[in-house]
């Protein structure tokens, strides 16, 4: 089970949905990895919707942050997703907007690719990031807001380094433990109230996937 934190921006349906427990899906995907982009829009697109028209009430759907470190603008991607999460539970928004923010990420999956903007430094791809974002989505936040919870401020005096982070690290750090604690390695992995399904994969048709996941009722 996720953290009740993350419900209003993480879970795809708000708790008031449902009227008795339904099965959890967790969906552990990496903004930087094809295959999670793969399986993302066959959920969001289809197997959420199908699910939902056969069984209404019956799923809930988790999306689950996993920085994959041998992908460079992983963690610049997820903590940017992680900022409008965090203004989502502050202005007590609904998670439609977290997870269409992520769509547009895995849309532009390509303009973060590990090659794509090597000669930039961390708060310009911050920026980057912002710009490919809100040309696909309406944030009802300012600019400020949003790179304000991650970017970095510049220091020339020694005395004044440090690895505090930011105000996502807190975040970044419990998504991090949580698939750690689940054993979680490999984008996309799929679980069913709390299991792994290994039978599940970005190359699964939306049709097999609904009917895995049906076996979970």
């Amino acid at each position: 089970m996720i953290s009740p934190k993350y419900t209003n921006s993480h879970a795809f349906y708000p708790l008031s949905h449902f009227k008795v427990v339904p099965a959890q899906i967790n969906l552990y995907l990496d903004y930087n990895c094809p295959f999670s982009a793969k399986i993302f829009f066959k959920f969001k697109q289809s197997v959420i919707p199908q699910l939902e028209s056969k069984h209404p009430g019956k799923f809930q759907f988790n999306f689950m942050n996993v920085i994959q470190p041998w992908h460079s603008n992983s963690n610049y991607l997820h903590e940017f997703s992680l900022s409008v999460a965090k203004l989502i539970r502050e202005r007590e928004l609904t998670s439609e907007l977290f997870w269409s923010v992520s769509e547009s990420l895995f849309k532009n999956i390509k303009k973060f690719s590990d090659n794509a903007n090597s000669d930039k430094g961390r708060n310009e791809i911050y920026a980057d990031i912002y710009k490919a974002v809100t040309e696909d989505v309406e944030l009802p936040f300012s600019k400020e807001e949003v790179l304000g919870n991650i970017q970095i401020a510049q220091v020339k005096d020694e005395s004044d380094y440090d690895n505090a982070g930011n105000a996502v690290t807190v975040d970044v750090k419990y998504f991090t433990r949580y698939q750690r604690t689940v054993g979680v390695h490999v984008t996309p992995t799929v679980s069913v109230n709390g299991i792994e399904n290994g039978g599940i994969s970005s190359g699964s048709e939306p049709e097999e996937l609904a009917k895995i996941l049906e076996s979970a009722l």
